[in-house]
């Protein structure tokens, strides 16, 4: 029987792309230039658990993205700062990261939507992100391949939410059982998808489903 899946989204940060070549690297470099002394790996290790605990307690809302991601830069290096401003900063990272420079698109990533879209599937990206998101995707040249781009902080909901879900069923003019959905946190995309009615394959290692695939390649052998 043929598989009624005629959608595909994306997750983004994590899934699509990566911070390139790490969120501590990238922190730690501009953090010495505003005469922090801090190590990478520290810096990286502090990002993920502070920002880890922001997501849980609050939403990048649309107005106030660039607020949520003061906190938690202001959050990762006030250990070190005692009296230096953060917020310069604060500004240079953002604008970092607005850009594709610091991003990396994940391996065989472009080939395969490629492929998938020409074999009829339509694409979208579906991301916890802010609006930067559109700018990094132009500056890795990926943007063209996606029918659209769903960010949550212009939505005003974030997975697993099952309302971002039903906007994204809306816009695309699909039912739950012609959407698949690849991300790599699996209480946000792999559970969320899959409460909301989606298919859903959790994206990298380690294993932890059935459905389950560790490079982009492979969604090949999902969507003939």
């Amino acid at each position: 029987m043929p598989s009624p899946i005629r959608l595909l989204t994306v997750d983004a940060a994590g899934t699509l792309v990566c911070p390139w070549p790490s969120v501590g690297a990238v922190y730690g470099s501009t953090a010495r230039k505003f005469g922090l002394q801090v190590e990478d790996s520290e810096v990286d290790r502090r990002f993920y658990d502070i920002f880890g605990k922001a997501q849980i307690n609050r939403q990048i809302t649309q107005g106030e993205e660039k607020e949520f991601w003061r906190h938690v830069v202001c959050e990762v290096f006030l250990p070190y700062a005692e009296d230096i401003d953060l917020d310069p900063l604060f500004e240079e990272l953002w604008d970092l990261f607005a850009h594709g420079e610091h991003w990396r698109l994940a391996e065989g990533a472009k080939e395969t939507l490629s492929e998938l879209k020409k074999r009829g599937y339509e694409l979208a990206v579906l991301s916890n992100n802010d609006s930067r998101l559109r700018s990094v995707l132009d500056d890795l040249e990926v943007s063209p391949l996606f029918d659209e781009i769903f960010i949550s902080s212009e939505l005003g909901c974030e997975k697993p939410d099952p309302e971002i879900f039903r906007s994204v069923e809306r816009t695309m003019r699909k039912t739950p059982d012609q959407i698949l959905h690849l991300g790599d946190s699996h209480s946000r995309d792999f559970e969320g998808a899959r409460a909301a009615g989606w298919s859903a394959l959790l994206f990298g290692s380690p294993r932890l489903e059935e459905q389950q695939i560790e490079s982009f390649s492979e969604l090949l052998g999902h969507l003939p």
